[in-house]
């Protein structure tokens, strides 16, 4: 299994849009970092590193993007390249190559957001400094529980997205329609529960922000930490199901 994640691993560093794509990543976060330095500067507020990186959680909702462009084509790429008949010449290993897929795509999910906590971390010494910094324990904690959302967040969005890149073998309409459902889905779930249609909070969206139980503001009335965990885990289980259904027993000469 490791060699299956490693050869994963080298697909997606050599491909060069890729390459793009981390870049793209690091200066975004550079960006955030020095309009955060003058919008700051400008209104002559004094900022150390600390409250920088507790700030700099509100452009966790980035991370989603980026990971659907490893998850959406991660499948799909091997039609595109012709590789696929190589991979499932050996149906009894098929199971084994979509699990190294799917553990390679939490990887990076991973990646992408330790990647975003260092870099809050450096850029918030380089251009803020130490002065006023104290160990709040509050404030670590809600940076601590920011990161733990948007991390289920992101594990949510890329699984959906890599369930439909391989079911439909299309990495552009994998990652088209999950960053539409990701744009669009909060807000239509908010619409629901304007509308107070209960049904709206077993919509996949009603559940992903687990900090609506830690401010005390659930979405709908009768939702609790606990229902909106079993949600995440039986869309889990479907977009899986559904992934490993049609990988295993796909035709080789599709």
């Amino acid at each position: 299994m490791i060699s299956f994640i490693k050869n994963e691993h080298m697909k997606i560093y050599y491909k060069r849009s890729n390459l793009v794509l981390f870049l793209t990543y690091l200066s975004v976060l550079f960006v955030i970092a020095l309009a955060t330095r003058k919008l700051l500067d400008s209104a002559g507020i004094g900022e150390n590193f600390l409250g920088y990186v507790s700030f700099s959680t509100g452009f966790l909702m980035i991370l989603p993007f980026f990971v659907i462009a490893i998850a959406g084509s991660i499948v799909s790429n091997e039609y595109n390249w012709g590789t696929i008949k190589f991979l499932l010449i050996r149906p009894a290993k098929r199971s084994k190559i979509l699990l190294s897929k799917y553990i390679t795509v939490l990887l990076f999910s991973v990646y992408f957001i330790v990647v975003f906590f260092l870099v809050s971390v450096l850029l918030g010494f380089l251009l803020f400094g130490f002065e006023g910094v104290n160990q709040d324990s509050r404030v670590l904690s809600e940076i601590l529980m920011s990161y733990l959302i948007c991390a289920i967040e992101v594990i949510m969005i890329s699984t959906l997205a890599f369930s439909i890149s391989t079911i439909f073998r299309n990495s552009a309409l994998a990652t088209g329609i999950s960053i539409l459902l990701l744009l669009t889905g909060k807000t239509f779930v908010q619409v629901l529960a304007h509308f107070d249609f209960q049904w709206g909070r077993y919509v996949l969206f009603a559940n992903t922000n687990l900090g609506q139980y830690v401010d005390g503001r659930p979405l709908f009335e009768g939702s609790s930490l606990g229902f909106s965990i079993v949600m995440l885990l039986m869309y889990l289980m479907l977009f899986l199901g559904s992934a490993w259904m049609v990988f295993v027993r796909r035709d080789v000469s599709i």
